[in-house]
Protein backbone atom coordinates (compact mmCIF):
# COMPACT_ATOMS: atom_id res chain seq x y z
CA UNK A 1 0.00 0.00 0.00
CA UNK A 2 1.36 3.40 -1.00
CA UNK A 3 2.22 5.67 1.86
CA UNK A 4 0.04 8.76 2.21
CA UNK A 5 2.22 11.78 1.42
CA UNK A 6 2.79 14.27 4.21
CA UNK A 7 0.53 17.29 4.19
CA UNK A 8 2.15 20.40 2.74
CA UNK A 9 0.60 23.70 3.85
CA UNK A 10 -0.26 26.23 1.15
CA UNK A 11 1.70 29.45 1.04
CA UNK A 12 -0.07 32.52 2.36
CA UNK A 13 -1.66 34.91 -0.13
CA UNK A 14 0.81 37.71 -0.78
CA UNK A 15 -1.87 40.38 -1.13
CA UNK A 16 -5.49 39.82 -0.33
CA UNK A 17 -8.02 41.12 -2.88
CA UNK A 18 -9.73 44.38 -1.99
CA UNK A 19 -13.13 42.68 -1.54
CA UNK A 20 -11.62 40.23 0.95
CA UNK A 21 -9.91 42.97 2.93
CA UNK A 22 -13.12 45.01 3.03
CA UNK A 23 -15.07 41.98 4.29
CA UNK A 24 -12.49 41.36 7.00
CA UNK A 25 -12.61 45.01 8.06
CA UNK A 26 -16.40 45.38 8.03
CA UNK A 27 -17.51 41.96 9.27
CA UNK A 28 -14.69 40.94 11.62
CA UNK A 29 -12.22 43.66 12.55
CA UNK A 30 -15.08 45.99 13.51
CA UNK A 31 -16.19 43.43 16.13
CA UNK A 32 -12.78 42.04 17.13
CA UNK A 33 -12.27 44.25 20.18
CA UNK A 34 -15.74 43.35 21.43
CA UNK A 35 -14.98 39.64 20.98
CA UNK A 36 -11.68 39.98 22.84
CA UNK A 37 -13.36 41.82 25.71
CA UNK A 38 -16.09 39.17 25.89
CA UNK A 39 -13.55 36.32 26.06
CA UNK A 40 -11.43 38.13 28.64
CA UNK A 41 -14.51 38.64 30.80
CA UNK A 42 -15.49 34.97 30.54
CA UNK A 43 -12.00 33.92 31.62
CA UNK A 44 -11.51 36.68 34.21
CA UNK A 45 -8.22 37.75 32.65
CA UNK A 46 -7.02 41.34 32.04
CA UNK A 47 -6.89 40.89 28.27
CA UNK A 48 -7.29 38.26 25.57
CA UNK A 49 -5.95 38.53 22.05
CA UNK A 50 -7.40 37.21 18.78
CA UNK A 51 -4.58 36.76 16.31
CA UNK A 52 -5.65 35.45 12.90
CA UNK A 53 -3.21 35.30 9.99
CA UNK A 54 -5.79 36.08 7.32
CA UNK A 55 -3.53 35.64 4.25
CA UNK A 56 -2.51 32.18 5.49
CA UNK A 57 -6.11 31.25 6.34
CA UNK A 58 -7.75 32.55 3.19
CA UNK A 59 -5.33 30.58 1.02
CA UNK A 60 -7.65 27.64 1.75
CA UNK A 61 -10.81 29.31 0.49
CA UNK A 62 -12.11 27.30 -2.45
CA UNK A 63 -11.93 29.17 -5.79
CA UNK A 64 -15.65 28.66 -6.43
CA UNK A 65 -16.68 29.50 -2.85
CA UNK A 66 -19.04 32.37 -2.15
CA UNK A 67 -17.87 32.61 1.46
CA UNK A 68 -16.92 36.03 2.75
CA UNK A 69 -13.69 36.23 4.71
CA UNK A 70 -14.96 38.51 7.46
CA UNK A 71 -18.05 36.42 8.07
CA UNK A 72 -15.94 33.24 8.17
CA UNK A 73 -13.57 34.67 10.79
CA UNK A 74 -16.51 36.01 12.77
CA UNK A 75 -18.20 32.61 12.64
CA UNK A 76 -15.13 30.77 13.98
CA UNK A 77 -14.77 33.33 16.77
CA UNK A 78 -18.42 33.08 17.78
CA UNK A 79 -18.11 29.29 17.71
CA UNK A 80 -15.16 29.51 20.10
CA UNK A 81 -17.04 31.85 22.46
CA UNK A 82 -20.05 29.52 22.44
CA UNK A 83 -17.86 26.47 23.18
CA UNK A 84 -15.99 28.33 25.92
CA UNK A 85 -19.25 29.48 27.51
CA UNK A 86 -20.60 25.93 27.59
CA UNK A 87 -17.30 24.62 29.00
CA UNK A 88 -17.31 27.22 31.79
CA UNK A 89 -20.96 26.58 32.61
CA UNK A 90 -20.15 22.92 33.12
CA UNK A 91 -16.77 23.14 34.84
CA UNK A 92 -17.09 26.48 36.63
CA UNK A 93 -14.16 28.21 38.31
CA UNK A 94 -12.06 25.04 38.15
CA UNK A 95 -12.59 24.90 34.40
CA UNK A 96 -11.61 28.54 34.10
CA UNK A 97 -8.40 27.94 36.03
CA UNK A 98 -7.54 24.87 33.98
CA UNK A 99 -8.12 26.77 30.71
CA UNK A 100 -6.04 29.75 31.80
CA UNK A 101 -3.24 27.48 32.98
CA UNK A 102 -3.28 25.69 29.62
CA UNK A 103 -3.42 28.91 27.58
CA UNK A 104 -1.04 31.29 29.42
CA UNK A 105 -0.59 33.48 26.33
CA UNK A 106 -4.32 34.34 26.47
CA UNK A 107 -4.45 34.18 22.70
CA UNK A 108 -6.70 32.62 20.03
CA UNK A 109 -5.53 31.72 16.55
CA UNK A 110 -6.94 29.87 13.56
CA UNK A 111 -5.08 27.64 11.14
CA UNK A 112 -5.14 24.60 8.90
CA UNK A 113 -5.06 21.11 10.40
CA UNK A 114 -1.78 19.54 9.29
CA UNK A 115 -3.35 16.06 9.37
CA UNK A 116 -4.54 16.83 5.86
CA UNK A 117 -7.29 14.53 4.63
CA UNK A 118 -7.36 12.77 8.00
CA UNK A 119 -8.23 15.96 9.83
CA UNK A 120 -11.71 16.70 11.16
CA UNK A 121 -13.78 19.56 9.75
CA UNK A 122 -13.03 21.41 12.98
CA UNK A 123 -10.57 20.61 15.74
CA UNK A 124 -8.40 22.40 18.29
CA UNK A 125 -4.99 22.27 19.88
CA UNK A 126 -3.01 24.30 22.36
CA UNK A 127 0.51 25.09 21.20
CA UNK A 128 3.01 27.29 23.01
CA UNK A 129 0.27 28.54 25.29
CA UNK A 130 -1.97 29.64 22.39
CA UNK A 131 -5.40 28.13 21.69
CA UNK A 132 -5.62 27.22 18.00
CA UNK A 133 -8.82 26.41 16.14
CA UNK A 134 -8.04 24.02 13.31
CA UNK A 135 -9.94 23.62 10.05
CA UNK A 136 -9.67 20.90 7.40
CA UNK A 137 -7.69 22.03 4.39
CA UNK A 138 -10.61 21.61 1.97
CA UNK A 139 -13.41 22.67 4.33
CA UNK A 140 -12.71 26.19 5.51
CA UNK A 141 -15.80 27.59 7.21
CA UNK A 142 -17.43 24.21 7.92
CA UNK A 143 -18.81 23.26 11.36
CA UNK A 144 -17.65 26.49 12.98
CA UNK A 145 -20.21 26.08 15.77
CA UNK A 146 -19.10 22.52 16.66
CA UNK A 147 -15.96 23.26 18.66
CA UNK A 148 -17.24 22.16 22.08
CA UNK A 149 -15.75 18.68 22.49
CA UNK A 150 -12.52 19.75 20.80
CA UNK A 151 -12.03 22.67 23.19
CA UNK A 152 -12.31 20.30 26.15
CA UNK A 153 -10.01 17.77 24.48
CA UNK A 154 -7.40 20.47 23.86
CA UNK A 155 -7.46 21.60 27.50
CA UNK A 156 -7.25 17.97 28.64
CA UNK A 157 -4.20 17.37 26.44
CA UNK A 158 -2.00 19.90 28.22
CA UNK A 159 0.05 18.13 30.94
CA UNK A 160 -0.50 19.34 34.50
CA UNK A 161 -0.13 18.13 38.06
CA UNK A 162 -3.11 16.43 39.63
CA UNK A 163 -6.44 15.40 38.15
CA UNK A 164 -7.71 16.47 34.75
CA UNK A 165 -10.68 18.85 34.73
CA UNK A 166 -13.04 16.03 33.68
CA UNK A 167 -11.77 13.71 36.42
CA UNK A 168 -11.95 16.46 39.04
CA UNK A 169 -15.48 17.34 38.00
CA UNK A 170 -16.54 13.71 38.28
CA UNK A 171 -15.05 13.54 41.78
CA UNK A 172 -16.71 16.77 42.91
CA UNK A 173 -20.12 15.86 41.52
CA UNK A 174 -20.20 12.22 42.66
CA UNK A 175 -17.82 11.49 45.54
CA UNK A 176 -17.86 14.75 47.48
CA UNK A 177 -21.65 14.89 47.60
CA UNK A 178 -22.04 11.48 49.25
CA UNK A 179 -18.84 10.66 51.12
CA UNK A 180 -19.88 12.13 54.49
CA UNK A 181 -23.11 10.17 54.73
CA UNK A 182 -21.48 7.02 53.38
CA UNK A 183 -18.67 7.25 55.94
CA UNK A 184 -21.22 7.45 58.76
CA UNK A 185 -23.08 4.42 57.42
CA UNK A 186 -19.92 2.30 57.20
CA UNK A 187 -18.78 3.53 60.65
CA UNK A 188 -22.03 2.17 62.07
CA UNK A 189 -21.59 -1.16 60.29
CA UNK A 190 -18.07 -1.77 61.60
CA UNK A 191 -18.54 -0.15 65.01
CA UNK A 192 -15.74 2.36 64.48
CA UNK A 193 -17.00 5.97 64.81
CA UNK A 194 -13.86 7.52 63.31
CA UNK A 195 -13.46 5.16 60.34
CA UNK A 196 -11.95 6.75 57.22
CA UNK A 197 -12.73 6.19 53.54
CA UNK A 198 -9.71 7.06 51.42
CA UNK A 199 -10.46 7.27 47.67
CA UNK A 200 -6.75 7.68 46.92
CA UNK A 201 -7.64 9.76 43.86
CA UNK A 202 -4.21 11.17 43.03
CA UNK A 203 -2.37 7.84 43.06
CA UNK A 204 -5.17 5.98 41.31
CA UNK A 205 -5.29 8.70 38.64
CA UNK A 206 -1.59 8.16 37.94
CA UNK A 207 -2.13 4.40 37.61
CA UNK A 208 -5.08 4.84 35.27
CA UNK A 209 -3.27 7.36 33.08
CA UNK A 210 -1.58 4.54 31.19
CA UNK A 211 -4.95 3.55 29.70
CA UNK A 212 -5.37 4.45 26.02
CA UNK A 213 -9.10 5.00 26.40
CA UNK A 214 -9.65 8.22 28.35
CA UNK A 215 -13.36 7.71 29.06
CA UNK A 216 -12.41 6.72 32.62
CA UNK A 217 -11.79 10.39 33.50
CA UNK A 218 -15.53 11.00 33.69
CA UNK A 219 -16.03 7.79 35.69
CA UNK A 220 -13.36 8.29 38.35
CA UNK A 221 -15.75 9.82 40.89
CA UNK A 222 -18.81 7.60 40.27
CA UNK A 223 -16.79 4.39 40.03
CA UNK A 224 -14.85 5.15 43.22
CA UNK A 225 -18.10 5.86 45.04
CA UNK A 226 -19.57 2.62 43.72
CA UNK A 227 -16.65 0.56 45.07
CA UNK A 228 -17.24 1.90 48.56
CA UNK A 229 -21.03 2.06 48.43
CA UNK A 230 -22.13 -0.86 46.26
CA UNK A 231 -19.03 -2.89 47.03
CA UNK A 232 -17.71 -2.37 50.57
CA UNK A 233 -20.93 -1.25 52.25
CA UNK A 234 -22.98 -3.96 50.52
CA UNK A 235 -20.56 -6.71 51.55
CA UNK A 236 -20.44 -5.52 55.16
CA UNK A 237 -24.24 -5.58 55.28
CA UNK A 238 -24.44 -8.93 53.52
CA UNK A 239 -21.98 -10.54 55.93
CA UNK A 240 -23.93 -9.28 58.96
CA UNK A 241 -21.47 -6.82 60.50
CA UNK A 242 -24.17 -4.49 61.77
CA UNK A 243 -24.74 -5.02 65.51
CA UNK A 244 -22.56 -8.18 65.52
CA UNK A 245 -20.02 -7.46 68.25
CA UNK A 246 -17.85 -10.45 67.41
CA UNK A 247 -17.50 -9.62 63.73
CA UNK A 248 -16.79 -6.01 64.55
CA UNK A 249 -14.20 -6.97 67.19
CA UNK A 250 -12.46 -9.34 64.79
CA UNK A 251 -12.13 -6.58 62.19
CA UNK A 252 -11.05 -4.00 64.73
CA UNK A 253 -8.17 -6.19 65.92
CA UNK A 254 -6.46 -6.03 62.51
CA UNK A 255 -7.90 -2.70 61.37
CA UNK A 256 -5.67 -0.44 63.43
CA UNK A 257 -5.43 2.43 60.93
CA UNK A 258 -9.23 2.57 60.67
CA UNK A 259 -8.87 3.39 56.97
CA UNK A 260 -10.44 1.70 53.97
CA UNK A 261 -8.37 2.64 50.92
CA UNK A 262 -9.18 2.10 47.25
CA UNK A 263 -5.97 1.20 45.44
CA UNK A 264 -5.46 0.61 41.73
CA UNK A 265 -2.67 -1.92 41.19
CA UNK A 266 -1.12 -3.14 37.92
CA UNK A 267 -2.58 -6.60 38.39
CA UNK A 268 -4.65 -8.37 41.02
CA UNK A 269 -3.87 -11.97 42.01
CA UNK A 270 -7.18 -13.70 41.43
CA UNK A 271 -9.91 -11.51 39.99
CA UNK A 272 -10.22 -7.90 38.96
CA UNK A 273 -10.90 -7.01 42.60
CA UNK A 274 -9.51 -8.17 45.94
CA UNK A 275 -9.25 -7.10 49.58
CA UNK A 276 -5.82 -6.91 51.19
CA UNK A 277 -4.91 -5.94 54.76
CA UNK A 278 -1.50 -4.32 55.16
CA UNK A 279 -0.16 -2.63 58.31
CA UNK A 280 -3.62 -2.26 59.77
CA UNK A 281 -5.15 -0.77 56.61
CA UNK A 282 -7.82 -2.46 54.48
CA UNK A 283 -7.12 -1.97 50.78
CA UNK A 284 -9.82 -2.50 48.20
CA UNK A 285 -7.58 -3.40 45.29
CA UNK A 286 -8.66 -3.17 41.68
CA UNK A 287 -6.93 -3.52 38.33
CA UNK A 288 -6.75 -0.49 35.98
CA UNK A 289 -9.19 -2.05 33.54
CA UNK A 290 -11.75 -2.88 36.22
CA UNK A 291 -12.25 0.48 37.95
CA UNK A 292 -13.69 2.50 35.04
CA UNK A 293 -15.64 -0.55 33.86
CA UNK A 294 -17.36 -0.97 37.22
CA UNK A 295 -20.38 1.10 36.22
CA UNK A 296 -20.96 -0.62 32.87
Amino acid sequence: MAKTPAFTPKPAIEKLPLAVRKSVRDDFESKKAEFEEQIAKLLSVPAFKINYDVPAIWAYNAPDSRSEAGYTLKSYTEGFISALTYYLEKYGDDGKQYFNDAVPQAELSLGVNTLGDKGAYIDAEITDGVFRILFKHDSLGCNTSSLGEYLLKAVQSVPREGLSIVAKNSVDSAWEEEVEELTEEIATLVGIPDVKLDPNFEENYKMLSSQKNTDWHSQLGPATLAYFKDGLKYQLERQGFKDDDMLQEGLQEVFTSKAFVLRVVPKTKKTYNEVVIEDGTVYLQVSPIALPAYLY
